[in-house]
């Protein structure tokens, strides 16, 4: 029986990777692919949920449609994905194409009447079906860096366009596009003693086991003598040929005296399963050392369309008399692979390594609702808003609150409030609650009613009320007043905002409203005069931005053009 069920998984992971059209989409570039990012990849907060096409560094590539279909939504924003197209296909998928520069025109002109019709940059559209319609290879956008972009390059997705999964591209015969003949690469290899009866080589805290390259090109591990339950992490990235990138791997499989026992596979997951990241991972390492090691055991809450098979929620259970054989099998999509065997066996080693849990007299419950409340300050947690049970640093001191530190990871929102009753209503036009990161305030959304201040966040350590009165700055403008601009094909100028953040930015010609992008990331606002919005002669140009508490800044000047 056991033999017809590894039979029947084997078979239906091959045909749900077959049944995939190999040869329907064509690739959106005409430039040599390489990957600068892979599907499920690990990604702060995320997991990839697309790849990413690298554009040898420029942008400005004509990007295509990589089959027929009708363009079903186009997001415009400064942060995510920045300029992003939709595309579904009578094949039941739909193509996003993100961080794209600028439409072509046909399109451009349809977002310039919405962008003007709504007087707003960050807009998002949905097209009727056959609204505008796309033929395989039709040009649709340019390659570009905007929104949240590290640096130029395409990114593309695939999604089931009932379910709005998210599918490996490579999955529709993208991985042919490019050569891979190298092995994932293996950075460490971790040993986590699981409960206060678990011992790992003498030590009650995860160990670091090193590794040995074989003869035969497989990792040996140093012998583990352990006891109780335990668990293994690693941490590994992979290569391909002719690509300088570190990339996540595709699909691990582990194995416990040969016999399956834990498994992932970055084939598809769901929008809701990406914040499982930080429960994936070792989060608290991540945060004090930025190692990514990948936890091959799991709690309560993981990514169940990643994790693929999983025993004894991958722990293993090392007893008297036994002696074991632990392997990692980490695998490339092409199939290239790097093979860890681990020898375990049972002994109880003086602790050299002891455990320090630093007990306070607030034990949370993560499956429970927890609330906790001191002078003029409360936080609501509700069940399941942590990945598990842990001793809660909570305190507040001149009326500021002390709420644990970022080592823990947070699964969703919890609800901080402030009454500030004492505080005068003139004093709280211009106040929020505010949270310390990196030594640097930062603003929070603040909802305000009566006289309590709340907010909603994922964020912890210390929390207090401070005010924002400094109004945001508008300088270098790429002209000086009464200057001839002619030969600019573009009007700049930069605006930002020291505490609260830019809320609203506004543009005016001659009285009149124009589209100005914000390249957030540059702190910039553009205008293009292919607008064709000045008038021969002299033009009045304001901008009026505005922050998150009202404080405004206008910036008036005039120049000259003559339209050709």
């Amino acid at each position: 029986m056991r033999i017809l069920l590894i039979f029947l998984f084997v078979f239906n992971v091959v045909f749900a990777q077959n049944n995939y059209p190999k040869d329907y989409f064509r690739s959106p570039l005409d430039i040599p692919i390489a990957l600068a990012g892979s599907f499920g990849e690990l990604r702060p907060n995320h997991f990839h949920s697309g790849v990413d096409f690298r554009t040898q560094k420029k942008e400005g590539f004509p990007v295509y449609a990589t089959a027929e279909g009708f363009i079903s939504r186009i997001k415009i924003s400064t942060g995510g994905y920045g300029k992003s197209i939709y595309i579904d296909h009578p094949n039941g998928y739909t193509t996003v194409y993100g961080h794209l520069q600028r439409c072509v025109t046909p399109i451009q002109q349809i977002l310039n009447s919405e962008h003007y019709s709504k007087k707003a940059y960050e807009i998002e559209i949905f097209p009727k079906p056959n609204e505008i319609p796309v033929k395989k290879g039709d040009i649709i956008a340019y390659s570009g860096n905007t929104g949240s972009s590290g640096g130029p390059h395409l990114h593309f997705e695939v999604r089931d366009t009932k379910t709005e999964n998210i599918i490996n591209p490579l999955l529709f015969g993208y991985d042919s596009s490019f050569i891979d003949t190298k092995s994932p690469q293996i950075i460490g290899l971790l040993a986590y003693p699981i409960g206060d009866l678990s011992n790992v080589n003498g030590s009650l805290n995860p160990v670091f086991i090193s590794l040995s390259l074989q003869n035969d090109g497989t990792y040996l591990a140093s012998k583990i003598v352990a006891s109780g339950k335990i668990g293994f992490g690693i941490n590994s990235y992979d290569i391909s040929d002719n690509n300088y990138g570190k990339n996540g791997v595709y699909k691990l499989d582990a194995y416990l005296n040969g016999m399956p026992y834990y498994g992932y596979e970055f084939d598809s997951f769901s929008f809701d399963e990406t914040k499982y990241i930080n429960t994936f991972i070792d989060f608290p390492r991540y945060k004090s050392q930025k190692q990514r090691f990948q936890k091959l055991f799991v709690g309560y809450l993981y990514p169940k369309s990643i994790v693929k098979m999983m025993k004894n929620e991958g722990l293993v259970n090392v007893s008297s008399n036994f002696t074991m054989n632990y392997k990692i099998v980490l695998q490339d999509f092409h199939g290239n692979k790097s093979i860890v065997n681990i020898p375990i066996s049972y002994g109880i080693l003086p602790v050299t390594q002891p455990k320090t849990i630093k007990k306070t007299p607030y034990l949370l419950k993560s499956l429970n609702d927890n609330s906790y409340a001191k002078d003029d300050i409360s936080v609501f947690i509700p069940a399941n808003s942590f990945y598990e049970d842990f001793y809660l640093n909570f305190d507040v001191k001149n009326n500021e609150l002390f709420f644990h530190d970022d080592s823990v990871a947070v699964n969703d929102y919890i609800t901080i409030t402030f009454d500030v009753t004492k505080i005068p209503v003139s004093d709280r036009e211009k106040m929020f609650i505010a949270n310390l990161n990196d030594g640097r305030t930062e603003y929070n959304l603040t909802l305000k009613k009566d006289n309590l201040f709340s907010i909603k966040t994922k964020k912890l350590e210390k929390f207090f009320l401070s005010k924002d009165t400094i109004a945001p700055k508008i300088y270098k403008p790429n002209f000086t007043e009464g200057d001839n601009l002619d030969n600019l094909q573009t009007l700049k100028v930069s605006i930002s905002d020291d505490l609260s953040g830019i809320a609203s930015y506004n543009g005016y010609l001659n009285g009149k409203w124009i589209l100005m992008e914000y390249e957030s990331k540059l702190n910039r606002l553009t205008h293009n005069f292919s607008d064709n919005l000045f008038v021969d002669g002299k033009n009045e140009f304001k901008i009026i931005v505005n922050d998150n508490l009202g404080n405004s800044t206008t910036f008036e000047s005039n120049f000259n053009k003559i339209k050709k």
